[in-house]
């Protein structure tokens, strides 16, 4: 590290962060390395100008992250006063992992809305600006100054087989999400999150969506690895099975014992079988929901108990065993296995994830190709030099470029990349019908 730290490019490490949306990640490095190599740092300064540039950077994105808490710990609030229940997925809750939640890079805020898309739509057009672009898993608006997106479900597929199983698993697990309350930091709020046996499907369900989309950044990559660690901890120290996911596949599901605790942020409060449901006059339901636990249930995962498949992993936990490979199972049931595999090399090459925490065997092929297009792409693909630089262009021409990007990945991943076009021609289409 010493070696590493007095010959660093400040300046190209400055460009890298800035393009994967990492300026105050990184930053937060730097501080520590000024306490840990200062001897090294003599040797190779990083310039003051430079210096007070990233340092007003990761400022600014603090103050962007305290605002948007502030916002979304309001958003949750009101959903709850009228009637609503529902989570915040992503950015909010991943940043609750993180060692100082306000070095990440706040995005928009997504919320999950556990009521039809005709109740969300009514309620968004009554409380809330809307432009006249529906689209078909999301309302866009925004709540002072902040972008809101409010999902009728997390996230699509472009294969309609999978599509169709990955929505079937959200409608299974939707309540639980809903009642998984975690603090934000310095009192902005509670706040629903989806638990890290949900999002170790879900987000990863999100990155794939996006490399077919625009592609995918560093930050990403980032959150998708505190997920898959937490998970891993959690699942190989302790046997608690009431907050995990419901089986989609017969099989059963994804599982971790219990519910995202970080470190000094907050309490957390999930229901054990969501046992305490929520009274309508709160958002929640008047009874549990039939479907709410599922993991409680130990003889719906006692088949698979014997099943000791998972090579990569090294413990004499059979429930652990087991969570495993009923994850596995799943990620194959909805066609993400092999994405998995890419995600995984990924990790272990840019992150250091050692092999008994993947939830996967790495796929080194795939890894590579999808390595290259995060490094070339940047944040949400907004910097690529390859497919026409697609993502700058007009829809017409956006519509073609990213066919023809896609058709790179056939060889790869056939089921996604021979529907995306397809399914954005169907969508182009929905939204033209459903515009308000």
């Amino acid at each position: 590290m010493s070696m590493v730290v007095a010959k660093i490019d400040w300046r190209q490490l400055y460009t890298f962060a800035s393009r994967q949306a990492l300026l105050g990640f990184c930053f937060d490095g730097i501080e520590r390395l000024t306490k840990e190599f200062s001897e090294e740092l003599k040797q190779n300064p990083m310039g003051r100008d430079l210096l007070m540039t990233w340092m007003g950077a990761a400022q600014q994105i603090r103050r962007q992250d305290v605002k948007v808490n502030a916002v979304a710990g309001e958003l949750y609030s009101k959903f709850r006063e009228d009637g609503l229940r529902c989570c915040i997925l992503k950015g909010q809750g991943n940043a609750l992992m993180y060692p100082n939640s306000y070095s990440r890079t706040p995005g928009d805020i997504d919320v999950w809305v556990n009521a039809s898309r005709e109740q969300v739509t009514e309620y968004a057009k009554k409380h809330f600006e809307i432009g006249e672009d529906i689209r078909y898993h999301h309302i866009e608006t925004s709540m002072d100054g902040v972008q809101v997106e409010l999902h009728f479900f997390p996230c699509s597929m472009n294969n309609p087989i999978y599509h169709a199983r990955l929505q079937k698993w959200f409608r299974r697990n939707v309540d639980l999400q809903c009642s998984h309350i975690v603090g934000l930091p310095d009192g902005a709020g509670d706040i629903a999150i989806p638990t890290t046996a949900f999002n170790v499907i879900y987000q990863l369900t999100h990155l794939y969506h996006h490399f077919f989309d625009e592609g995918i950044g560093m930050r990403q990559i980032i959150d998708y690895f505190l997920v898959v660690n937490d998970f891993s901890k959690n699942v190989f120290l302790d046997t608690d099975f009431s907050n995990h996911p419901v089986p989609l596949s017969k099989e059963g599901s994804a599982a971790f014992p219990k519910p995202l605790s970080p470190q000094g942020i907050g309490d957390v409060t999930a229901p054990s079988r969501c046992s305490e449901p929520l009274r309508s006059k709160d958002g929640g339901p008047s009874k549990v929901s039939p479907d709410c636990a599922g993991w409680d249930r130990l003889d719906a995962i006692g088949d698979i108990a014997s099943d000791a498949s998972v090579s990569f992993a090294s413990t004499t936990d059979p429930s652990a065993s087991t969570a495993l490979v009923v994850l596995q199972r799943e990620l194959k049931y909805l066609g993400l296995w092999k994405f998995a595999g890419a995600v995984m090399y990924v990790l272990k090459e840019v992150l250091g994830l050692s092999e008994d925490k993947m939830i996967v065997p790495m796929d080194e092929k795939r890894g590579r190709l999808l390595l290259a297009e995060i490094l070339d792409g940047g944040n949400f693909g907004r910097h690529f030099s390859k497919y026409g630089g697609f993502t700058h262009q007009s829809m017409g021409e956006k519509y073609f470029l990213k066919i023809w990007r896609n058709m790179h990945f056939v060889r790869y991943y056939p089921a996604e990349a021979l529907c995306e076009p397809l399914f954005r021609t169907w969508h182009f289409f929905w939204r033209m019908k459903n515009k308000k």
